[in-house]
């Protein structure tokens, strides 16, 4: 980070690409050193100017030549159909930004809880995260929760606020807020600078100089700050300075700044810097996508305090027969483990998969080995496949650019591996492996769906495979008892987005009433008694038994338990006992339903031939 305050970021004029608005600078990024690649996942809830504020760094850096819309759907990272019907991020999209040499991947996480699949799927590929807070709208539970994930995972962070733009934006509310939510190492390195009610600049706290972003500007100038303003942010300058020594390895800084030393200001950011990568100190930046406010500072934090993939290691790996494998590192000339975080089907391309190389190196032309393993539980069985790199893309949202190679620590585009799936591990054909998954949540809302009609089964099938194969928070299953075909989803939300996946392949389908299977048991012990005689000619049967019957805990399941003494009943006769307590089970008692958790205990009876 510089401590002579903001750096001048290019804004060069673009051409081609969608709407006009795409640059072909930069195109087809492919690291070449993992010290020079930072992944960071932006996370907020919905609303929280995440999709914004992406728009707001690809124009300060000249990717793009005018920033896109939600509304209109010309947002980089929201050209999913889906996305534009919502008004909202929906899925997973990834933005490289070359950065002085350092390839910044920014990764777009949805803010809606339905989508919670996508942004652990971020997180996964993520080294780092950004939480983006909306100083009109504050924090949420949500928001919270998953700083405390990060927390416990020793995640590096940081936070932007946004929005500061907007009439009623409460940036001190908003910091407070994020203190009392996050912790007291929450700590602005700038404060908003005011002119005629609005805020138009930012103020380097440790470099007392300002950056105005006034909207005359065509790019943001750097001045030293005016004695009122220094003199006003003289408290928030030394709750950082603070901050920062309170984190430093160097146990003498404390002393010598409160013995009243001057500590330089290179120390400061120095230590500043390596208390952000280990995930101690947690530093704001205010921003506003609107004016460009604090994009130039935000990038340079995202290149200078953020970790690589060298500090962040790699997840646990086994053998495919699930037996511990050797430890891997972000090394690219290692063995290769790289990791599907997603999955889409391109109508040319046909299946494409984003994914994260932990170790190793992809390159086109490869044999690579592709498996999944762990998800049966949610209708994704295992499966193990040898495929052949074809082509590898650098992503820009939904844009696809070609690529030699993409090595560990880096994240790609791979085209036409017909059999992945998000969540398999790509690795070698000759050493194949399988990263640790991560954790997903559990759908919850079933939705009855089924074709027009039987010439649409095929394509729904088919469809409906394609869908699942990128969206491992969904579940489809056929129930046993009531044959209707369930998607089990995370909510309203997702499964609105499913279906519209669903008949944008041009499958034809309607939704259903659930039909809940309903189960009958015993709410108290009883008993019974049967008799059965049989009378055909020749010998007869006569026949009786008595049985006692006491409910079980849910989930228990069925007992049958043989009490009779004395051979009462022959052995042979008290299976038929059993089979027929068992069928009338499945019959239903009550109302027809199958009968559950019970425990029958055949207790006596008798049994002999009639002449």
């Amino acid at each position: 980070m510089s401590v002579k305050g903001t750096k001048e970021t290019a804004r060069t004029a673009g051409r081609g690409g969608p709407e006009g608005r795409r640059t072909d600078a930069q195109a087809g990024i492919a690291a070449q050193d993992p010290a020079q690649v930072r992944n960071v996942a932006l996370i907020g809830h919905s609303a929280a100017g995440k999709t914004m504020l992406v728009e707001a760094l690809l124009a300060a850096h000249g990717m793009i030549t005018r920033k896109g819309s939600i509304a209109e759907g010309t947002t980089v990272t929201d050209s999913d159909p889906a996305a534009v019907h919502q008004q909202r991020s929906v899925t997973l999209s990834v933005v490289p930004l070359l950065i002085d040499g350092t390839k910044v991947n920014l990764l777009d996480t949805p803010g809606y809880p339905d989508f919670i699949g996508e942004l652990r799927a971020g997180l996964r590929a993520a080294d780092a995260a950004l939480f983006v807070v909306s100083a009109v709208d504050g924090i949420d539970a949500t928001t919270t929760a998953l700083w405390g994930e990060c927390e416990q995972a020793g995640t590096p962070r940081a936070v932007v606020i946004t929005r500061l733009d907007h009439p009623r934006a409460d940036y001190d509310g908003v910091l407070a807020a994020c203190q009392r939510a996050f912790g007291e190492s929450v700590l602005p390195l700038y404060v908003p600078v005011l002119a005629g009610g609005e805020v138009t600049g930012l103020l380097g706290l440790l470099s007392g100089t300002v950056s105005d972003y006034s909207p005359e500007q065509s790019a943001p100038s750097t001045s030293k700050g005016s004695p009122e303003e220094l003199s006003g942010s003289e408290a928030a300058r030394g709750q950082l300075i603070e901050g920062i020594i309170g984190e430093s390895e160097d146990e003498t800084l404390m002393d010598r700044y409160l013995g009243g030393e001057d500590i330089d200001a290179e120390v400061l950011v120095a230590d500043l810097e390596t208390a952000v990568e280990r995930g101690s100190f947690f530093p704001v930046i205010p921003t506003s996508a609107v004016t460009g406010l604090g994009t130039a500072e935000l990038l340079e934090l995202l290149t200078k305090a953020f970790p690589s993939p060298l500090e962040r290691g790699v997840p646990e790996t086994t053998d495919l027969a699930g037996g511990r494998a050797a430890a891997l590192a972000c090394d690219p000339a290692g063995p290769l483990a790289a990791e599907v975080v997603r999955t889409t089907v391109d109508p040319f391309l046909g299946r494409v998969c984003l994914v994260r190389v932990f170790s190793g190196t992809l390159r086109e032309d490869t044999a690579v080995h592709v498996a999944g393993h762990g998800l049966a539980e949610r209708g994704h069985q295992d499966h193990d496949a040898d495929e052949r790199l074809t082509h590898l893309y650098s992503p820009l949202g939904a844009n696809l650019r070609p690529v030699p190679h993409c090595v560990a620590g880096d994240i790609c585009a791979v085209a036409k591996l017909g059999s992945a799936e998000t969540g398999d591990t790509i690795s070698g054909k000759d050493q194949p492996l399988l990263l640790a998954t991560w954790e997903m949540p559990e759908p919850l809302m079933p939705v009855a769906i089924e074709a027009d009609s039987r010439s649409d089964e095929d394509a729904l099938a088919r469809s409906l495979a394609k869908v699942a194969a990128g969206d491992p928070t969904l579940r489809v299953e056929r129930n046993s008892e009531t044959h209707q075909l369930i998607l089990w989803c995370m909510g309203e939300a997702h499964a609105d987005v499913v279906l519209d996946r669903l008949r944008d392949q041009g499958v034809k389908l309607h939704t259903l009433e659930v039909v809940t299977p309903l189960r009958e048991t015993f709410a108290a012990p009883a008993a019974g008694h049967g008799r059965h005689v049989k009378q055909s000619g020749g010998h007869g049967q006569y026949a009786v038994c008595d049985i006692d019957v006491e409910p079980l805990a849910r989930g228990a399941g069925f007992e049958f338990v043989d009490k009779t003494v004395g051979g009462v009943i022959p052995g042979t006769f008290i299976s038929s006992v059993e089979k027929g307590v068992r069928a009338q089970m499945q019959k239903g008692l009550a109302a027809g339903f199958p009968v559950v958790d019970l425990r029958v205990t055949l207790v006596g009876g008798k049994a002999h031939s009639v002449d």
